[in-house]
């Protein structure tokens, strides 16, 4: 998840100078990335560090629909909208299972 919380961020900024065929192109081949090699981006292998990275890039991807993403832990999203855990009193040492805002 902390991996999630410094990428996403990332990737939604280097999203936002792309067009939106761009933007699919970098949604297909991450898709493809996490179907071929998910279990890399889990256990190790291979193809580790590309599947992480195409994870991150997924949600990055899925931030920009409307009220974003929560996944893996995260909360992700470009737009502000009702009932987003970004726009709540962030805790300084939230519960294992509570989302993290991006």
């Amino acid at each position: 998840m902390t991996w999630l919380l410094f990428m996403v961020p990332l990737c939604i900024a280097e999203l936002r100078g792309l067009s939106e065929p761009e933007i699919e192109r970098v949604s297909a081949r991450a898709a493809d990335l996490i179907a071929s090699h998910g279990d890399d981006a889990q256990y190790g292998g291979h193809h580790q560090r590309s599947a992480r990275t195409a994870i991150a890039q997924g949600l990055a991807v899925l931030a920009r629909a409307d009220g974003g993403v929560t996944a893996l832990g995260i909360h992700a999203c470009v737009r502000p909208h009702a009932h987003c855990p970004g726009t709540s009193p962030a805790h300084s040492s939230p519960s294992k299972h509570e989302e993290r805002d991006v």
